[in-house]
């Protein structure tokens, strides 16, 4: 376990940063600013509610656990509230979806979160 741990962690380390801009519908996410827009207004994120949505973006379209956020998000050897997920996620939903009447993260009853423009 600690070995796939270890790993797990250097590949994070290795991944080279993106340098393009995420766009998903009117929401823009750019790594190498750490900068997040929505309607082209600025929207500021901590820098773990920006790891999340960076994430989520990162794998947009697909529908992504709450372990495989805690993994890459968190670190695999976190050990805290069992629903800190779900609380950050409510977070960047009062800051982008209730803040500018949008949808991009849904809730996938029983396996995770997607984030994806429109219903």
């Amino acid at each position: 376990d600690e070995l796939l741990a270890r790993i797990r962690a250097l590949s994070r380390r290795a991944a080279p940063a993106r340098s393009t801009v995420m766009v998903i519908g009117d929401l823009e996410i750019d790594p190498t600013s750490r900068s997040v827009t929505c309607a082209g207004e600025p929207v500021r994120l901590s820098a773990r509610e920006f790891a999340l949505l960076s994430f989520l973006a990162g794998r947009s379209g697909e529908v992504v656990t709450r372990t495989e956020i805690l993994d890459h998000v968190w670190d695999v050897n976190y050990v805290g509230m069992s629903n800190v997920v779900d609380v950050y996620v409510g977070y960047l939903r009062s800051k982008i979806d209730r803040r500018f009447d949008r949808s991009f993260i849904h809730t996938v009853r029983g396996a995770g979160y997607l984030l994806r423009a429109g219903p």
